[in-house]
């Protein structure tokens, strides 16, 4: 066996021993004006899991600590012809739980996709700036073996850049849309983004988080995002909340501070635990509430279009995390890019620039 198939084999154990140790109930806690508690994190497998991505083919940027005290790392794959002269869209991609970020890049083909794509509608500027943050290990509200793994922490919602204070109580930042802010801004500091074509792409949990974070971040111009659940609500979400355009009436809304942003969401009819019908009353309660301006695409296993669930593999509106063939069609499907519609959903993009 090879030296890392080993150290890759050790870090398997440990994440399991962890994931044991940490997965037992939540007991129960106060919900807050930003939903739950900030997910209970570790830093030294953190940076276990961060040593066995390579970053291959881009490099990787090692400069941030967030305010947890945990380093945060991200891979960047630059663009030969992007210049202070010459910008580029930016497209920033965020990672599903649980496995490292060199295989879903691979699987997405966005790495090869940044030489030769159009994101800008000129033929003169092919190609874009790819920038991969990436996550933390934390403890989830989904079932083992992702109750405790890599995974961004959709759940705390304070997503300002700066501490708020509510009812006398004061709450920071959520780290990991910090680390996200760090990064974008390290790459459009170096003069060679185009600042009207800032997209963001997500995968799973990394899209679910993407929804947050294109409906919080106003220079992002669009979004487009496969397989991720409703950040809000899904699952044994402990404190769900409902965003809404205007000021929050309780504890179970939440005020959004941009309503416009154009989200392309992929999923398919049949998805990780039974969340067909999840991402589907998403995307209702994301246009009804006029929070962001979405649009959906249903697959089916062989990516062709369809427009209703899979029964079989749940109805449950948050989820069914024990059904059988969602946890075996569903996880499979989860598990395959559908590479038939990148195209698409880089079309997407590039028709949804910034206005001048």
């Amino acid at each position: 066996m090879s030296r890392s198939s080993v150290g890759a084999a050790a870090f398997a154990a440990a994440l399991l021993l962890c994931a044991q140790s940490l997965s037992t109930p939540a007991q129960a806690q106060a919900c807050s004006a930003f939903g739950n508690t900030p997910r209970p994190h570790n830093a030294m497998m953190t940076r276990a899991g961060y040593s066995l991505v390579r970053c291959k083919g881009g490099s990787r940027l090692a400069d941030y600590t967030d305010d947890n005290g945990t380093p945060r790392q991200a891979c960047f794959y630059d663009h030969p012809d992007a210049s202070s002269a010459h910008p580029l869209p930016l497209v920033v991609f965020l990672q599903a739980s649980f496995a490292p970020l060199d295989g879903q890049l691979a699987k997405t083909g966005l790495v090869d996709h940044r030489l030769t794509a159009d994101l800008s509608g000129d033929p003169q500027r092919p190609g874009f700036l790819l920038l991969a943050p990436m996550p933390r290990f934390t403890t989830h509200f989904y079932p083992l073996p992702n109750g405790f793994s890599l995974g961004w922490d959709v759940w705390y919602r304070q997503f300002a850049a700066s501490a708020r204070e509510v009812a006398g109580l004061r709450y920071a930042p959520n780290v990991d849309f910090a680390a996200i802010d760090h990064f974008i801004d390290r790459v459009v500091r170096s003069g060679r983004v185009d600042g009207r074509r800032i997209f963001i792409v997500g995968y799973s949990n990394g899209a679910s988080m993407t929804v947050e974070y294109v409906q919080h971040r106003p220079r992002i111009a669009a979004a487009a995002t496969y397989s991720g659940p409703n950040p809000y609500a899904f699952l044994d979400d402990a404190c769900p909340q409902r965003p809404v355009a205007v000021a929050a009436a309780d504890d179970g809304e939440l005020a959004v501070t941009r309503t416009d942003a154009p989200v392309f969401l992929l999923h398919r009819d049949c998805d990780v635990y039974g969340s067909c019908p999840n991402m589907q009353a998403m995307q209702e309660q994301l246009i009804q509430s006029g929070t962001a301006d979405a649009r959906t695409q249903m697959l089916d296993r062989a990516q062709q279009p369809l427009q209703n669930c899979d029964r079989a593999c749940g109805t449950e509106v948050n989820g069914s995390a024990f059904n059988l063939k969602a946890r075996l069609t569903g996880t499979a499907g989860h598990n395959e890019w559908p590479d038939q519609w990148t195209a698409r959903m880089l079309q997407f993009l590039r028709e949804h620039p910034l206005a001048p």
